[in-house]
């Protein structure tokens, strides 16, 4: 496996865009019905707006023909709101993180 799914995620939990934007391929697109959808070049002012706290756990990738795909349960914590959470999907490959997609769990 490429380790990009592991290395996006961890970018997020250790607050690191760099490392994050590292694990994403050039076409990379980052969907959240909450907050709607972004590509790699519109992520970085888009992770600039977040202020709270969360993290990621429970995290499962698999490959299948050069195809990774990760699945990983989300909580985030917007500052002065009650917690969120949900579940992400990945998809990436040898290039990167192609896809991140949330849904919210309430």
């Amino acid at each position: 496996m490429s380790g990009y799914i592991e290395k996006y995620i961890q970018g997020w939990m250790t607050d690191n865009l760099d490392m994050l934007q590292d694990a994403c391929a050039e076409d990379f697109v980052y969907d959240d019905p909450q907050d709607g959808s972004f590509t790699k070049a519109q992520f970085p002012e888009y992770w600039e707006s977040l202020k709270g706290d969360g993290g990621w756990s429970d995290t499962v990738v698999q490959e299948l023909d050069g195809v990774e795909t990760g699945w990983s349960w989300w909580r985030w914590t917007p500052e002065g709101e009650e917690e969120h959470q949900g579940a992400g999907f990945m998809k990436a490959d040898a290039d990167g993180v192609h896809l991140a997609r949330l849904a919210h769990y309430k």
